[in-house]
């Protein structure tokens, strides 16, 4: 078999690979799934950063620890997903807290 004639053989080949229905119904079905767990996490990440938000708000301070850990773990993926800007106007005033100490946030949460 000439290189000529391989190489036609290899281009019916993926043609009939790319063109196949099969293909592309798994394609977007990949890509449907995808954006449902998306959306999920953004629902999830939402609900917990107005959760925490709450918290610290209502509390009248932040842990430099909590703060951390709403920004980096829960804010920053939760904006990368494409999530709104209403959580970050929430984080951002937890910003604007004081940072207490853990023992003062555990006092000011009894008291509550």
């Amino acid at each position: 078999m000439d290189m000529m004639e391989m190489l036609k053989q290899l281009v019916i080949i993926a043609a009939a690979v790319l063109g196949s229905n099969g293909l592309w119904t798994w394609i977007q079905s990949r890509g449907t799934a995808k954006s449902a767990k998306d959306r999920m996490l953004l629902g999830l990440g939402h609900a917990e950063i107005f959760r925490l938000t709450e918290k610290y708000l209502r509390r009248g301070g932040i842990t430099r620890e909590e703060l951390e850990d709403l920004d980096k773990y829960l804010y920053k993926p939760y904006a990368a997903l494409g999530g709104d800007g209403t959580a970050g106007s929430m984080v951002a005033k937890c910003r604007d807290l004081d940072i207490i100490s853990s023992a003062e946030a555990e006092r000011r949460d009894r008291k509550q």
